[in-house]
């Protein structure tokens, strides 16, 4: 089982950087495969509840056997094809995020079909259990925004989750509240970062469809749904997303509630005005149009300080946008002790 990353570097310093990349992923690969070849069985595991589903197949909260351990079980629908495909390479980025705090620990990789719907030779993830979802949690609030400063503990536990997966050279691609784990309470909540299904690695060749779109609607960039060449799998996607996130946390709604890619595009000329290189005339939109951002993030609900780093993640170009470490460096965030 291995990650393969083929792409000539266009220069001596990228170059280098596909190297460690390289070394990296195989370092990684490693790991999987020492976790393969002591795969387990699934039958160790009694399934307690289903926690989550989706087309890949589902999550079920569990319990180990023999220790009484409280686990999360990842299962693909089938023993073969695209869902068991996409969990062994989920399985692979997962031990490349070893020792990174606010990413879900993967325990190990189990066969069988000890769980609902697959088959015998399914495969599945054991993964740590955090807890509800940061979705389940918004959703429970029933629209109560979340205080300033828990939204900045909030945002400095996953900037400096994706800012290491980052410096790894990982995007995860699909960043939004149902992919964050919430465990704790108040101000002792710690967030981990899940699903990597979509996962890419920065340095690896685009996929063939580079046409599609990755993501979830709500939290897609809009390079991404432009179509812009080579943006699918670079860190600024990961960073708008957290800027969707974040507006979340401090309004208690999605800031781009649309069900379809259109009209979320449409929505994000609406909110931040027309990109100053990308004619976008033929959808209705007034050219003239100033930014809206504010008045959506009321000062009663984010300080300026805090609206700066908004802002910062909230830039229609992917250049400007601010990276996790660039964001952490904000004044918002001296405030914002990591580890409280």
């Amino acid at each position: 089982m291995a990650v393969v990353i083929q792409r000539s570097p266009s220069s001596p310093a990228e170059g280098g950087c596909l190297a460690a990349e390289r070394r990296r992923c195989a370092a990684a690969t490693t790991m999987l495969d020492d976790d393969m070849a002591r795969i387990g069985s699934v039958e160790s595991y009694q399934r307690l509840r289903k926690i989550g589903e989706g087309a890949f197949g589902a999550v079920s909260k569990a319990q180990h056997l023999g220790t009484g351990a409280v686990v999360a079980i990842k299962s693909s629908r089938g023993s073969g094809g695209a869902a068991a495909a996409l969990l062994v390479r989920e399985a692979a980025l997962l031990a490349a995020c070893r020792g990174n705090p606010a990413v879900v620990r993967l325990l190990e990789v189990v066969r069988g079909s000890g769980m609902d719907d697959v088959d015998d030779g399914a495969l599945h993830l054991v993964l740590e259990y955090i807890g509800p979802s940061l979705d389940d949690v918004i959703r429970r609030r029933r629209g109560i925004p979340f205080a300033e400063s828990e939204a900045r503990r909030a945002m400095a536990q996953l900037l400096a989750g994706v800012g290491s997966m980052h410096a790894d050279g990982i995007v995860h691609c699909d960043l939004k509240p149902g992919n964050v784990l919430v465990g704790g309470e108040h101000d002792r909540r710690r967030l981990k970062i899940c699903d990597l299904g979509l996962a890419r690695s920065a340095a690896a060749a685009p996929p063939p469809d580079e046409q599609r779109v990755d993501g979830t609607v709500g939290y897609i960039a809009p390079e991404v749904l432009l179509r812009e060449k080579d943006c699918g799998g670079a860190p600024a996607v990961d960073m708008w997303a957290l800027g969707c996130i974040m507006a979340e946390l401090v309004t208690g709604r999605p800031l781009f509630p649309e069900e379809d890619l259109c009209r979320q595009l449409i929505s994000i000329i609406d909110l931040l005005g027309i990109p100053d290189d990308v004619s976008l005339m033929p959808l209705g939109i007034d050219a003239g149009a100033p930014s809206k951002l504010r008045g959506e993030v009321p000062e009663e609900r984010l300080s300026p300080a805090g609206f700066d780093v908004l802002r910062g993640l909230l830039q229609y170009d992917p250049k400007d946008r601010l990276t996790a470490a660039a964001a952490l460096r904000m004044p918002w965030f001296a405030f914002a002790p990591m580890d409280d």
